[in-house]
């Protein structure tokens, strides 16, 4: 008996040992010296700044940041992360079951800028960079030797821990990607997302919701009110079926970010009743097109421009065209104001995308009177032009037409006369040769009346 009070008391001094153990522990986790060491930690890690304003760490129940910053690695400028606040919350017990439970893992206010250098290396890679160093190399094999096969996670008799993340929230985040010349690729604000994740057997998955208050594509395109069911796996995020507002219009979109095998993401939108004015107002364009936008547009892409390959059909309905360069010079060259402010049922354009050219293999702008088609491509890295058009008059229109080009134009058999012309140069001032077609008429024209004065 006295064997057994003696074995029991032992067992109670190293308990109460071992609880006063944990209870320092969790009190030093609450010291300066311990936030300290931790910020120390962390910069080391990263090779970059980190600050936290202010740290509360439980052993038992988690971790509780305010104030976080995380800078850029050497090379770029600025922070790769702020937020106002960081939140992990678990529970401890089913460690014992190798298992860990997270109750929640949400940041509020998180302002995340990736960036590109001249080298196109993004700055979230560089992390670490410095402080990770280089691996020692491993020697070679000698000839003839057999590779040694790695051992599985189930062979080495540690099977990994399952992972159980029932809340993966942000509160009014912002994202923001910048290209190599420090321009907005692409821009998140109001960003609000909630998802619970695992990791279970090995297969990470995800489902949450994402709403965006706008999603900004190169400060030209503006989608608002985005709402998606938001689906992830260790190799890709999928926001589908997405719906939101382009310029007071409907549109429903997927978007997938590929995230294995090299950054990709892959879009397909719909827009309808999109105003034009308002859409080519925000892109800082002349509103020069009025009316209801329709269309389809499928692209994807690495980065910026250059990397997107894409095609789509947009159709324009009930609108109107006002001081369109091409279509101004068309109504000097012409004295056809009707061409100068032209009202038009509908304006069709199918297009392809690649190497920051959009080819445009349909064109078509058309209403009771005036008619233009053809074919041709826009470089979008300085908007010049390069198209075949062919203009439709009625016969009636061509009647204010001067009649020494007037036979410039071949009767169609419809009711209109048409000419074929071209376009090229800046979008702004473009060029045409219709003016030297029109003049050689012209020439040709009173040629030939005087020939006839002269032998009649």
């Amino acid at each position: 008996m006295k064997l057994l009070k003696t074995l029991l008391a032992i067992v109670l001094v190293v308990v109460l040992l071992a609880v006063g153990g944990v209870w320092y522990l969790n009190g030093y986790l609450q010291t300066a010296e311990f936030k300290q060491k931790v910020l120390t930690v962390a910069r080391t890690a990263l090779g970059t700044e980190v600050k936290i304003t202010d740290m509360n760490v439980s052993l038992f129940s988690g971790v509780q940041l305010k104030g976080i910053v995380i800078g850029n690695p050497p090379g770029f400028s600025g922070s790769l992360l702020t937020a106002d606040s960081f939140v992990l919350s678990y529970n401890l017990m089913p460690l014992l079951n190798r298992r860990v439970e997270v109750e929640q893992l949400s940041a509020t206010k998180p302002v995340v800028t990736l960036s590109r250098n001249e080298k196109g290396e993004w700055n979230y890679n560089k992390l670490g960079a410095l402080a990770g160093g280089t691996p020692a190399a491993q020697p070679a094999p000698k000839p003839g030797a057999k590779p040694v096969a790695k051992p599985a996670a189930s062979e080495t008799g540690t099977p990994a821990l399952d992972l159980a993340l029932s809340k993966l929230a942000v509160t009014d985040g912002e994202v923001t990607l910048l290209s190599e010349k420090n321009k907005a690729l692409t821009k998140i604000q109001g960003l609000d997302f909630s998802s619970a994740l695992s990791f279970i057997g090995g297969k990470f998955s995800g489902n949450g919701r994402a709403r965006i208050g706008t999603l900004a594509i190169a400060d030209s395109l503006f989608v608002r009110q985005l709402d998606s069911p938001v689906s992830m796996t260790a190799s890709e995020i999928k926001l589908s079926p997405a719906t939101g507002k382009l310029a007071d219009g409907d549109v429903t979109c997927d978007l997938t970010l590929k995230l294995t095998g090299g950054f990709k993401y892959i879009m397909n939108l719909q827009a309808k009743n999109s105003d034009v004015a308002k859409l080519l107002r925000e892109a800082g364009v002349k509103e020069v097109i009025t009316g209801k936008l329709q269309g389809t547009t499928a692209v994807e892409g690495t980065g910026g421009l250059p990397t997107i390959v894409g095609k789509g059909r947009f159709e324009i309905t009930n609108g109107q065209i006002m001081q369109l360069p091409l279509l101004s010079t068309l109504a000097t060259l012409l004295q056809v104001a009707e061409l100068r402010e032209m009202k038009f049922d509908e304006c069709i354009l199918e297009y392809t995308l690649a190497n920051s050219v959009l080819q445009t293999p349909v064109i078509k702008l058309s209403s009771s009177t005036i008619q233009v088609t053809g074919k041709g491509s826009v470089s979008l890295t300085d908007y010049s032009l390069n198209q075949d058009l062919t203009l439709a008059l009625s016969k009636t229109l061509l009647a204010k037409v001067p009649k020494e080009v007037q036979s410039a134009f071949k009767d169609r058999g419809d009711g209109f006369l048409t000419v074929d012309f071209r376009v090229s140069g800046p979008y702004d001032s473009p060029k045409t040769d219709l003016a030297q077609g029109l003049m050689k008429n012209a020439v040709q024209q009173q040629i030939q009346q005087r020939l006839f004065k002269l032998f009649k």
